[in-house]
């Protein structure tokens, strides 16, 4: 099923109406004189910043675009000037700008899908989606045209968190399984398997818990030039695929900086006992991308008093990770997708765009 819309875009001066909504006040009636109130506390924490959502920004509503109000956006991709948006469980957006104006198209899987990951295919423009319920990849063309790909000799239940497309093959990581990462043809043909799960010893006199299954833990990334990279947040090990799908260790500074993740979750604050305080769960970064060529992570989203969120921008850099707060007019940035040209991203309830050629540079 496809439905189609069109409106104008948004200027980012209407962003705060589109994400928060917007209200007015008459103008204060006069009243005495007061004493200057006295310098304000310099404020803690990292830096406030607006690099995603600058004045050279625009925004639309996901509801102006024709979704159906309540449904959560769950990742973003870019395909020349076409943005993806996949909604859970099974809605597709997808938003073309032309002259000052938004297309949108919308497509819409069968009852009892569940669609949980996508990326576009650099060889032709086309996007696969994964499912965490089953071991088949969707193929959708420009013109819509769906083809389900079916995994060759693979058998059992399951599905995949993740998918990346490189010129060569699709890389996947399954839900659960022994190896982490799995190569695949544009086929269905697995090419090979990777990354074993840690060891485990079992005693046989114990009970099996479902929460001990061998699964690994390594993570699917892309570099800013495209290849596949596999981080393992355990062993602090970070490799890179070459064009043959051979697996090669490479400098892991930039995770192991940003990766530093506690043994248990940690709530931290920010300016404590300040109309600013805001707090967050200390969990580890969430999503890499490249601002401007440079490795950035998304980071914590942060909670304040009035139910406001920023998101934490986990930079790495020499000796450590330097924190910025990406102020997004109190709504947190869940996912962004970005080229060498541009970026989008998204919040709970709108989309983004930016050039990167109006963008500010990372302070």
């Amino acid at each position: 099923m496809r439905v189609r819309s069109r409106l104008g875009l948004s200027p980012v001066l209407a962003l705060l109406a589109l994400l928060t909504g917007c209200a007015s006040a008459s103008p204060p009636s006069s009243a005495p004189a007061t004493p200057a109130p006295a310098p304000a506390a310099k404020p803690e924490g990292p830096p406030r910043v607006s690099l995603v959502c600058h004045e050279g920004t625009t925004a639309a509503r996901f509801e102006e675009l024709g979704v159906p109000k309540g449904e959560s956006p769950r990742a973003v991709a870019i395909a020349g000037d076409v943005t993806y948006v996949l909604f859970a469980p099974t809605r597709l957006l997808r938003i073309t700008r032309r002259e000052g104006k938004i297309q949108a198209e919308m497509a819409l899987g069968k009852p009892g899908e569940t669609w949980s990951a996508m990326a576009v295919d650099p060889a032709d423009g086309s996007l696969w989606l994964v499912s965490d319920h089953d071991l088949a990849l969707r193929r959708i063309s420009a013109d819509w045209k769906v083809k389900t790909v079916k995994l060759q000799k693979v058998e059992g239940s399951g599905g995949f968190t993740s998918v990346l497309a490189t010129p060569d093959a699709l890389y996947v990581t399954p839900g659960c399984a022994e190896k982490g990462i799995w190569r695949l043809g544009r086929d269905g043909k697995v090419l090979g398997t990777e990354f074993p799960a840690p060891p485990r010893t079992v005693d046989p006199g114990e009970p099996m818990r479902t929460d001990e299954l061998r699964c690994s833990f390594v993570r699917l990334e892309r570099d800013a030039a495209g290849h596949a990279l596999a981080w393992n947040p355990v062993e602090k090990t970070l490799h890179q695929a070459d064009a043959e799908g051979h697996w090669a260790p490479i400098d892991a500074a930039v995770f192991a900086a940003v990766d530093s993740r506690p043994d248990m979750a940690v709530v931290k604050a920010m300016n404590v006992g300040r109309r600013d305080e805001q707090w967050y769960l200390a969990t580890g970064p969430r999503a890499l991308f490249h601002w401007k060529g440079r490795p950035v992570f998304l980071g914590p989203m942060t909670s304040d008093r009035l139910g406001k969120s920023d998101t934490l921008l986990l930079v790495p850099q020499a000796g450590g990770t330097r924190e910025l707060v990406e102020t997004c007019y109190g709504a947190s940035i869940q996912g962004i997708a970005t080229t060498p040209e541009r970026y989008a991203a998204y919040t709970w309830n709108a989309i983004i765009f930016g050039d990167f050629a109006s963008a500010p540079d990372l302070p």
